[in-house]
């Protein structure tokens, strides 16, 4: 079977990522996939397809723009870019083809319906503009079927699309022999700095972008002074042009409450040497869908407290293998974090539940059988 993969958006995230591992462990299925994406902000994602020997095209797709400018040249490009799409799909053959990103990237749909081929649409958020949503509801009739990458999202989603269509619910996938505490792996640079040993260090994992929600880490961090000496925040993600404002923001808020033991360390090709580092991983989002680095720290034996996103309150019981609150809530946030500053034991009983949850249930072994069991029912 042949899998035409299309995400509209070049930058490495959650679903670049769940679409290289997906691509990579259904070859032993015998599903070739091909990831279609932008050249555009493509250098680490084609990077990632040749190490895990991926087929790729790199193609000429424009990415939508905040700005209005940005907005009206995607616009005047889209109808030029689906009839290139749709050429190469009719050249090439596919049996199916799956369309990533969300409610915003509809090329593909489009594409695939000229071409006469099933198409699958991957929905990953649980939050879209009005104006998307209507979009969204015209054009869902198009598909021929659905993947949901969590409850939450198919709940948001479900109003809007036609009952009678075929749906798969399928979580972000963890390769638990990859991402595993006991992996022998070279300690990241920044752990080398004398100020950072024998302290707890409590870290999260994203695109710099305000759907992270830094801020409130920020503001949970300030509330943790007295811990100052014991403690090191780490953010680990990468900055880019359109979030540099949101990023100088940040700084400031940092500046403004006088804290020094924070530090963003940009992006890493592989995460894996950070986690194995964290004591505590934090997740202060105020939207996900089915969070990825979550997963990852969860199958490295972090222990982990977050805001109440995705479904998140599916795979970790608040007190039993993790600690659960409300977006925004700075002032739980800190009192969970300070029972995990004075409980090794506790950390340790959290981390050890969590891998199992993943290696379980979130594997990626499984996802990819999910993925296999959908686009055969194309």
């Amino acid at each position: 079977m042949r899998v035409a993969n299309i995400i509209e958006e070049g930058r490495i995230g959650g679903p670049q990522i769940r679409n290289l591992m997906l691509a990579s462990a259904l070859k032993k299925k015998n599903v070739e996939i091909t990831l279609i994406f932008p050249k555009e902000n493509k250098k680490d994602l084609k990077k990632q397809c040749d190490l895990l020997n991926v087929k790729y095209l790199s193609l000429s797709l424009r990415t939508i723009k905040r700005s209005f400018l940005g907005f009206i040249i995607y616009l005047f490009l889209f109808p030029f870019e689906v009839i290139k799409l749709t050429w190469i799909l009719k050249k090439k053959k596919y049996d199916v083809v799956h369309v990533s990103g969300g409610s915003l990237h509809t090329k593909g749909i489009f594409a695939a319906k000229l071409a006469g081929i099933k198409v699958l649409w991957e929905l990953n958020d649980t939050y879209a503009p009005k104006i998307i949503k209507n979009i969204f509801s015209l054009v869902s009739n198009l598909a021929n079927g659905f993947i949901f990458a969590s409850e939450r999202t198919k709940k948001y989603y479900s109003k809007l699309i036609p009952s009678k269509k075929k749906n798969f619910l399928i979580q972000s996938p963890v390769n638990t022999r990859l991402f595993s505490p006991h992996a022998k792996l070279n300690t990241d640079n920044f752990f080398k700095n004398k100020k950072i040993r024998n302290k707890i260090i409590i870290g999260t994992v994203g695109n710099i972008n305000p759907n992270k929600d830094h801020a409130t880490l920020i503001k949970t961090a300030a509330k943790l002074s007295s811990y100052e000496k014991k403690i090191e925040f780490i953010i680990v993600g990468p900055i880019y042009k359109s979030q540099k404002e949101y990023f100088y923001n940040l700084l400031k808020l940092i500046k403004n409450n006088k804290i020094f033991n924070i530090h963003f360390i940009g992006p890493r090709t592989d995460i894996r040497p950070i986690l194995k580092k964290v004591d505590i991983y934090i997740c202060s989002s105020n939207n996900e869908s089915s969070p990825l680095s979550v997963w990852e720290a969860m199958a490295m034996e972090n222990a982990v407290v977050s805001t109440d996103v995705g479904d998140i309150k599916k795979f970790i019981k608040t007190g039993k293998t993790g600690y659960i609150v409300k977006i925004g809530d700075t002032e739980n946030l800190a009192k969970n974090i300070i029972k995990l500053i004075k409980s090794p034991k506790l950390r340790k009983k959290f981390g050890s539940s969590s891998r199992k949850i993943v290696r379980k249930k979130l594997n990626l072994d499984l996802c990819a059988y999910y993925h296999q069991k959908a686009y055969q029912n194309m």
